[in-house]
């Protein structure tokens, strides 16, 4: 059984101490096998803030970390850094084998999984994924172990609920979700928007394969950087489903034998905890 924890738009430095503290506390309770963190570690891109964020994932236990950096992880303030070494903060904490494409992989538990640097030091805030890399994510989804779950992991959403929010589209989406999908891509994981949604991601008149596959997006997980009135926010992706009966999971497809579940946890200021929110099964 395979459990892993996705969190997103930490902000560093913007970060709230009541919520690290129950983040911290229901990552204890729970069976995690791994974490991914998908960019926007810190708010500016300062050492303190990726130091503040390193502590903290450490002291979340240890854990297998796959993580890419946001458009915020990269230096505004600094030109000349930007220009010519625009990770070397990042890489100081959170060093990460990316390949020549952007791209890394790896297999955890029943999961496998493929990471893309979607930012760029010529953009402020819109990220982007070139035909290399599209082509090459789908080349290693085909290769992944037969019965696996298979998630792409991007800074910036692939997909959207609120026409508003097309602007924040990865440039290159429309050109990647139909590889991914035909490659057997089950899930697409983001943050960026800050605005926690679990839906699948419609076909479209270009797409190659009509196959299930999800956009799996959390809010701002712990930063006062809150959108709209969503709270903060994880997202935990699990095959484990003990002691789960059928009726307390959103079967939105109609699986037949579903496996997999996806599941929304928001933080409720009142009591001062994550509390799980929605679960569907995605595959």
């Amino acid at each position: 059984m395979t459990t892993l924890l996705h969190i997103s738009d930490t902000h560093f430095g913007t970060e709230i101490p009541a919520v690290l503290a129950a983040l911290r506390q229901q990552v204890h309770a729970m069976p995690v096998d791994a974490i991914i963190l998908s960019g926007d570690l810190t708010q500016r891109a300062r050492l303190y803030q990726f130091r503040n964020c390193r502590a903290f994932i450490d002291s979340l236990s240890d854990l297998p970390l796959l993580a890419v950096p946001g458009n915020h992880d990269i230096s505004l303030w600094c030109p000349w850094e930007r220009l010519f070494t625009p990770y070397r903060r990042y890489h100081t904490y959170f060093p990460t084998d990316f390949d020549r494409h952007g791209l890394i992989c790896a297999q955890i538990g029943d999961a496998y999984i493929v990471a893309v640097r979607s930012t760029r030091r010529y953009r402020h805030i819109h990220g982007e994924l070139s035909a290399r890399q599209i082509d090459r994510v789908g080349r290693l989804l085909q290769q992944a172990p037969a019965g696996a779950l298979k998630l792409v992991v991007c800074h910036q959403p692939l997909y959207v609920t609120d026409q508003e929010d097309e602007v924040d589209l990865v440039r290159g989406a429309h050109r990647a979700v139909p590889v991914w999908r035909a490659a057997g891509a089950d899930g697409i994981v983001s943050g960026h928007i800050h605005q926690p949604f679990i839906v699948p991601i419609p076909p479209g008149k270009n797409a190659l394969s009509t196959r299930p596959m999800w956009a799996i997006q959390t809010g701002t997980t712990a930063s006062t950087r809150l959108r709209d009135n969503y709270p903060n926010a994880f997202n935990i992706i699990s095959n484990d489903v003990s002691g789960l009966g059928p009726q307390e999971v959103h079967n939105p497809l109609a699986l037949p034998q579903p496996d997999w579940l996806a599941g929304l946890w928001l933080y409720d200021f009142k009591s001062a905890q994550f509390l799980p929110y929605r679960q569907y099964w995605i595959r």
